[in-house]
């Protein structure tokens, strides 16, 4: 396959599953490719490994100003730029207002939480038998974790879930086109400034009594500001752990082996997890900007080219992974780029991992087995690597 015949703004690929054979292709034939893009200027893609990190390591080269995805679309509310929309030195203290919070330690206080509501699934799965995994557990578990932790009652939870999947993606199950991302994103701002305006005259513990009390410099958060950090946490924190555990589920299916490995060594699974992120690397993309002329692959990007990062690429490659697609669940090491690289990794990794590793353990200490019933229906989206629909049966194992 010539590089030129490869376009990674055409989505089949990606719902099919088959996008791999592309990047395998750039990475051999074109490590720095030029991609024509509609109604927009186009794009430069880094696919190996060390590009990708090198890109993400260097926000003065590679910034974050003008939009993070191929296309802009901004998660702003008015005026103020999300974190994932400013750089070094700015985004630090904005970052760090809700890094507290989710801290380590404070993400292990979350793990009998989270354990009751796994329980609570899987009880409702065994009652069942066959069912969706992805909405009855994969969308579920992640959702009321995030609802907790910005504060969001239960009962508003699935008006969460039907944003998200408004705005993570224009798959035609979810969206109708750019102006469904719209409508969603003005009601998750009106939403959580209800929230916000209850917190401010009686703060509890959550993240959004944290962020309506944040001062910047001595200045509170502005609306701008607040309305981002909000969209962004929402949609981020629903999408990394639902992907992770659909594709998890799924790649298990292929591999069965890895399912025995887990009951026979429990205290490994967290390390199985990590090979799930490489394997399913929940964010496919990401994009920077270049602040000026650099020279890649002796080929010239210009300053205000788009560049952007594919680490569903760099973890597949060959130079990085030996054997990079098999999947190994004991791994190691196993330095994936699943969760992004550099000031912009993912904020809310260490919760999704915590998620999923409570997740598979509570399956094998309840003996439960998972079995796919038809294969995964996958998001349409070179952004978020999602799963729409995933038939299973959730069954006990035969003593």
């Amino acid at each position: 396959m010539g590089d030129a015949a490869v376009d990674l703004m055409d989505l089949a690929p990606f719902e099919s599953g088959t996008d791999g054979e592309l990047f395998a292709a750039l990475r051999a034939q074109a490590p720095l490719h030029w991609n024509d893009e509609p109604n927009g200027p186009g794009f430069w893609s880094v696919t190996r490994y060390d590009d990708v990190k090198s890109v993400a390591s260097d926000p003065a080269l590679f910034t974050v100003v003008d939009g993070t995805q191929i296309q802009s679309r901004r998660a702003e509310g008015e005026g103020a730029r999300s974190i994932h929309h400013v750089d070094p030195p700015e985004h630090g203290p904005l970052r760090k207002i809700a890094a507290t919070h989710i801290r380590p330690t404070r993400i292990r206080e979350l793990e009998p939480d989270i354990v009751d509501v796994i329980d609570e699934l899987l009880d409702r799965a065994e009652s069942r038998g066959s069912l969706d995994f992805v909405a009855d557990i994969a969308a579920q578990l992640p959702l009321v974790m995030i609802g907790r932790l910005l504060g969001a009652p239960l009962e508003d939870c699935p008006h969460l879930l039907r944003w998200t999947n408004q705005m993570a993606s224009e798959d035609p199950d979810y969206s109708s086109g750019p102006e469904t991302a719209a409508t969603a994103r003005d009601e998750v701002f009106d939403y959580f400034r209800g929230l916000e305006k209850q917190r401010r005259v009686h703060p509890t513990g959550d993240l959004v009594s944290v962020l309506a009390a944040a001062e910047l410099d001595g200045v509170p958060l502005s609306r701008g500001y607040l309305d981002a950090y909000y969209l962004v946490i929402m949609v981020a924190g629903n999408e990394t752990t639902r992907n992770l555990l659909s594709g998890g589920v799924a790649a298990l299916a292929e591999n069965p082996q890895w399912w025995d490995f887990m009951r026979q060594n429990p205290d490994q699974i967290r390390v199985v997890v990590e090979e799930m992120v490489r394997w399913v690397t929940p964010v496919i993309s990401m994009r920077r900007t270049a602040t000026r002329d650099v020279e890649m692959h002796d080929t010239l990007i210009h300053a205000g080219d788009k560049v952007v990062m594919w680490f569903a690429s760099a973890n597949r490659d060959e130079r990085a992974f030996e054997n990079p697609d098999t999947f190994i669940g004991d791994r190691f090491p196993n330095e994936h780029l699943g969760f992004g690289w550099g000031t912009h990794g993912c904020l809310g990794a260490n919760l999704a991992r915590l998620e999923a590793r409570l997740f598979f353990e509570r399956v094998i200490q309840r003996g439960l087995a998972i079995d796919l019933d038809a294969p995964p229906a996958r998001l349409r989206s070179n952004f978020f690597r999602g799963v729409k629909r995933l038939p299973t049966t959730i069954r006990t194992i035969d003593a």
